[in-house]
């Protein structure tokens, strides 16, 4: 049987502490590198932004690899700060050049700014505005088989509180979700979902999420036989119409079905168009109430043929 090689510890603490060693006396070294930070822009209470600007700049560093390490991979306070709120702004275009955004960066440590990309900002503003508008969830249902929506889906809070340049923020009427799929429900659920970010240099909101909640049944079904119809916009009293009564299935939760009532179902036949057809057959308009729905509405029509004692238009009927 063949010995395992031993692996010599000595050895493999030179290596350590050979990489140590480097690692140390690399970082301890000075260096020059671009680094990505966020842009933030405060505005005078009665001016907003109109135009997209970035998100961040690139800003040139320079300072020991210890300071450069850090910023990249572990500061998440770093940003640039423009802060315009007590300037006088009389012009609706602002340009920030090199100087002013390099004195802006906050957060960085020992490390030294050189320079800026790109080296100027340009802003839009105008007039600020504050608005309500409704939350419209943008998410898709799937019940776990068998099971239906039956309230929903809703959202907590219903409004939010929009803040930006008026000429954009008067005219968004409703904000939406992100995309969301709740998949394999099948009871009270509520989750919490982000808002659309599309104008997020642009339009301040008062929250970033909301929670999205509904409730699931089992599906049900329930027929209701000799359903009468209602005849609307004439008698067509000259015409002969089959069947006269209809049997009906609804379909929806298990607690809704089993609340409807005969009365609650409406068949509705239009006299025009039986005047009119050209297929000698119509079909009818159906209503019912509560949270269900018909399980096949098409399948409801009613042949029509006018009242003749010809042989042909009997022959006609009897089919």
């Amino acid at each position: 049987m063949k010995k395992k090689p031993r692996v010599n510890k000595s050895i493999v603490g030179a290596i350590l502490l050979a990489i140590t060693l480097w690692a140390y006396t690399t970082l301890n070294n000075e260096y020059v590198t671009f680094v990505k930070v966020p842009l933030k822009v405060i505005m005078p209470n009665n001016r907003a932004i109109e135009n997209p600007i970035p998100q961040d700049l690139d800003i040139e560093v320079k300072g020991k690899g210890w300071d450069i390490f850090n910023l990249l991979f572990f500061n998440t306070s770093k940003e640039i700060s423009l802060d315009l709120s007590k300037q006088r702004i009389e012009k609706n275009d602002i340009e920030v050049g090199r100087q002013q955004i390099l004195k802006s960066v906050r957060y960085i440590g020992n490390l030294e700014t050189i320079d800026a990309l790109p080296d100027n900002v340009e802003i839009r503003t105008g007039i600020s505005g504050e608005y309500f508008v409704e939350v419209e969830p943008n998410v898709k249902i799937i019940p776990t088989q068998g099971f239906t929506l039956v309230e929903g889906p809703n959202v907590e809070p219903e409004r939010i509180r929009i803040k930006g340049n008026n000429k954009i923020v008067s005219n968004i009427k409703t904000w939406k979700t992100e995309y969301t799929i709740i998949n394999d429900v099948s009871n009270k659920f509520r989750v919490k979902i982000a808002l659309q970010d599309t104008l997020e240099s642009i339009v301040a909101k008062s929250r970033q999420s909301v929670f999205l909640f509904g409730k699931l049944e089992q599906i049900a079904e329930r027929t209701f036989k000799d359903v009468p119809y209602t005849l609307i916009n004439g008698k067509a009293e000259s015409y002969d119409i089959m069947p006269k009564r209809f049997e009906v299935t609804v379909r929806g939760g298990i607690t809704a079905v089993s609340q409807v009532e005969r009365s609650d179902i409406e068949l509705i036949l239009d006299a025009n168009e039986v005047y009119n057809t050209s297929s000698s057959t119509v079909l009818l308009k159906s209503k019912v109430k509560g949270k269900v729905k018909l399980s096949a509405p098409t399948q409801m029509y009613v042949y029509v043929f006018r009242k003749s004692n010809e042989k042909n238009m009997l022959e006609f009927a009897g089919k």
